[in-house]
């Protein structure tokens, strides 16, 4: 009987405790000091892209309808609920109908990235092909960059495809690796955190959603970094992975309720940012990193309580089963298409998530199963 592979719970668990640690020392101007850029740049070279790569792992294109709309649902809920907050709190809303808002950003680059996924298991290699062109060149969009979340899906997309065709022999091969390859390869990537480090590398290039004019390159200078900065990500993503072990726990647990700590994380630190954004004037940077670690933990076991993320699930899936009420086609039928015409890896362990792409778990309750500040 297929078990559960608490890995990519264990992995995902650590890695929506650094999205609301990074999200709580962005508030404190932490790229204006040397002691908190370099957290940062540990958090930002890599939580993203691995995020992504685990939602390739485990997408899927059945039901690929209300998967995709499951994310549009919870995009178009949280929007206007964040807005009422930032009011709420007196803190400026920043309204804009094509950009989603600071973490929201995610929610419509995945129903992006779903819709992706027949392409990918029907033309398995080319689709790998041009995501990586696009991931590299994606920075040259002309007149857009956060809009629609458009330069974010393209530099990020290629972890997708890759996660999706070869997510689970990777994760073997990492888990397989012995103890001193294992250290070997973490002290590989924490080398190349190192070099962001030194090198100043600035924060939007992490964020990934700048156009290359904006960031004051041109396209070769451009393509080159985005191609280091790619591999880098990948290089810790490997590590990271290595150090998985498939057992249940509560950071599996956290991993598994990801999709509750994401939503939820961004009104806590809203709330706390007229606190964090005054911090740095009164504590030094290790008080104020212990002091945001602290309350990293508090958000991640509060917003991981199982009915929070049971409602959540749940109020998601409602609403898109009822808004494909109407269309038994696209309900039923969409994403069944024949078999692909090349070779997609397949999954070599028996465990299969009860999840289908979601960097944290954002996926219908019926599944198998920042950056910009």
């Amino acid at each position: 009987m297929p078990t559960r592979d608490y890995r990519l719970d264990r992995a995902k668990g650590i890695l929506i405790f650094t999205v609301v640690l990074g999200h709580l020392l962005a508030r404190t101007s932490p790229w204006e000091s040397d002691a908190l850029r370099a957290p940062m740049t540990l958090i930002y070279a890599f939580h993203m892209p691995a995020f992504v790569f685990l939602a390739g792992i485990t997408a899927k294109s059945n039901r690929l309808a209300e998967r995709v709309l499951t994310f549009l649902v919870l995009l178009f809920t949280a929007l206007p609920l964040m807005w009422g907050w930032l009011w709420g709190f007196g803190l400026d809303p920043d309204y804009d109908l094509l950009t989603p808002y600071w973490f929201t950003w995610f929610l419509l680059s995945m129903a992006w990235w779903m819709l992706t996924v027949p392409f990918i298991e029907r033309f398995p290699r080319p689709t790998l092909t041009v995501s990586l062109i696009a991931g590299l060149i994606g920075g040259a969009l002309p007149l857009i960059d956060y809009e629609l979340s458009a330069v974010r899906s393209l530099v990020f997309w290629p972890f997708f495809v890759i996660g999706k065709l070869y997510g689970r022999e990777i994760i073997n091969w990492a888990g397989n690796l012995g103890l001193w390859q294992k250290l070997g390869l973490s002290a590989a990537a924490l080398a190349v955190v190192a070099a962001f480090y030194l090198r100043d590398v600035s924060a939007s290039w992490f964020y990934g959603g700048a156009r290359f004019d904006s960031l004051g390159v041109d396209l070769t200078d451009g393509i080159g970094t985005r191609l280091i900065l790619s591999a880098g990500a990948m290089l810790l993503t490997l590590a990271l992975l290595s150090w998985m072990t498939n057992r249940s726990g509560i950071i599996a647990t956290i991993g598994a309720r990801s999709l509750a700590v994401y939503i939820g994380h961004g009104f806590v630190v809203r709330a706390l940012q007229p606190i964090l954004d005054d911090s740095r004037d009164h504590l030094g940077a290790t008080m104020i990193l212990g002091v945001c670690f602290a309350l990293a933990v508090f958000t991640t076991l509060l917003l991981s309580w199982e009915p929070f993320d049971r409602a959540l699930r749940t109020y998601a899936a409602t609403v898109a089963t009822f808004l494909l009420k109407p269309f038994p086609v696209l309900r039923d039928e969409l994403g069944q298409h024949s078999a692909p015409a090349g070779p997609v890896r397949r999954d070599t362990t028996p465990a299969r998530q009860n999840a289908a792409g979601d960097a944290p778990s954002t996926t219908p309750a019926r599944q198998d199963a920042d950056a910009r500040r």
